[in-house]
């Protein structure tokens, strides 16, 4: 087995973690809470989404949130950008890197962004060379990359496919998402594998969830592919609006305690981790719930 010395964490709380919640962070609160997670060491942090406020409510303060976020040398910020009009204000933002998104999976993708696969693909490809011209990095962000909760398994070949246009339109790092959690560690081995032999010039980072409790174990088996970017939610919060059963994220102190353990460095605090996920729920609690309309 493989024991890298070290491994680089993104934190995705603030995107993933609250896309999906019933109640409204405000924009201060959002701000603190960029400080603590940096505080705690991290370097890369998803802090929204340049979705229509209308679809995920909780991303409403996305262009003021980006205004704020505190200028701290080798934090990186990123955010997730679904169409050409979420890149122009992605664009007239500080965030660092955009994050475009399709799905491996067409009955996924339809009923996330209404469109089939190919469809996005051609969008997507479009938006990466807008951001290569402004010089901006991008993460090619593949969803339901091993199952989907629509058609099950999805075939390798399927995720190579969406894969290989990415790195050919100019990505700066490949993603692979399980989006609802059903991946078997053989399964994030075996495609993790295929992926770094077929574009090994291109970084690959894994999403995972924890929804059938495979999530640590599926860390460990991306590591043994060599994947060395792991995203992760404090108090492993999370969850996909548009795919049913997709409760939560990986959580970033039990990932941090399985690797620090075994002498795999991450640069983090686990003391302030562990603080961070009694934070965060206490946070969504005192909350204001969201009306149904923005």
């Amino acid at each position: 087995m493989i024991f890298p010395e070290q491994i680089t964490i993104r934190d995705v709380t603030l995107r993933d973690g609250l896309q999906n919640e019933s109640v409204f962070v405000e924009t201060d609160q959002k701000v603190e809470k960029v400080k603590d997670i940096i505080a705690a060491g991290f370097k890369r942090i998803e802090v929204t989404s340049f979705v229509h406020p209308k679809w995920v409510p909780t991303m409403q303060d996305a262009d003021e949130l980006g205004q704020r976020l505190p200028v701290v040398p080798g934090v990186e910020y990123e955010a997730l950008v679904p169409n050409k009009r979420g890149l122009n204000r992605f664009l007239q933002s500080n965030f660092h890197r955009a994050v475009l998104f399709l799905s491996a999976s067409t009955a996924h993708n339809q009923a996330n962004v209404n469109k089939s696969t190919e469809e996005s693909l051609e969008e997507v490809t479009e938006l990466i060379e807008i951001t290569n011209k402004q010089d901006r990095k991008t993460v090619g962000a593949i969803s339901t990359a091993f199952v989907c909760p629509f058609s099950g398994v999805v075939p390798y070949e399927e995720v190579e496919k969406v894969a290989e246009v990415l790195v050919n339109s100019g990505v700066t790092e490949l993603g692979l998402g399980d989006t609802i959690g059903k991946a078997t560690p053989r399964q994030i081995y075996e495609y993790s594998s295929r992926i770094l032999e077929k574009f090994p010039d291109v970084p690959l980072s894994l999403h995972l969830h924890d929804t059938y409790g495979y999530g640590l174990a599926n860390v460990m088996a991306g590591i043994q592919a060599g994947v060395r970017l792991f995203d992760v939610a404090q108090a492993g919060l999370g969850g996909c609006p548009y795919a049913p059963g997709s409760p939560g994220n990986i959580q970033a102190s039990k990932v941090v305690q399985l690797l620090e353990k075994q002498n795999i460095h991450t640069g983090l605090d686990i003391e302030k981790i562990l603080q961070l996920d009694t934070d965060f729920p206490r946070l969504l609690n005192s909350s204001k719930v969201l009306t149904k309309t923005v």
